[in-house]
């Protein structure tokens, strides 16, 4: 697994960098990348598929544009609708933990571990055990595997 150090690392380089000075962020790094580490710890989600679509779906709401997910504290965009309904958590905490919650819930392919990987969830192209896909964008598994292999060098890198 990521410590917090390292994680901090990758929201750094792959969510707040590519912004530059025009990143948003509106919470304290070392408080979300704990957050990070010890929810995806007690749910058994491995960090770097949390990270992956944190990144692809909001930047962690760094990306000036996410203001969607910046004002339900929603990173992931969990429930949000197409249509402009959307879920709010009272806090990004909150809505990370909805996320674990979920993915552990309705992700795991337990006859392949009990931790929802990156690999287990590319594997199986973002389908549920039961059937039905987390995400309709059809390039979504490439991208989540792109942004995983861009996760791994940093840590790589830096370990």
């Amino acid at each position: 697994m990521m410590n917090k150090e390292m994680i901090k690392k990758v929201l750094q380089e792959l969510a707040v960098k590519p912004f530059g000075k025009k990143a948003i962020i509106d919470y304290d790094l070392d408080e979300m990348a704990y957050a990070i580490e010890r929810i995806c710890a007690q749910y058994k989600i491995d960090p770097r598929l949390c990270l992956a679509q944190g990144i692809l779906e909001s930047h962690f709401g760094c990306n000036p544009e996410a203001v969607r997910s910046r004002k339900t504290n929603n990173i992931f965009n969990y429930g949000n609708m197409d249509d402009g309904r959307n879920i709010t958590f009272k806090s990004y905490e909150d809505g990370l933990r909805t996320y674990c919650r979920m993915m552990a819930m309705n992700y795991c392919w337990r006859n392949e571990g009990t931790i929802v990987t990156p690999e287990m969830m590319i594997k199986h192209d973002f389908t549920r055990p039961q059937g039905g896909r987390y995400a309709t964008a059809v390039n979504y598994t490439k991208d989540i595997a792109k942004i995983v292999a861009k996760i791994d060098k940093i840590r790589k890198e830096n370990g």
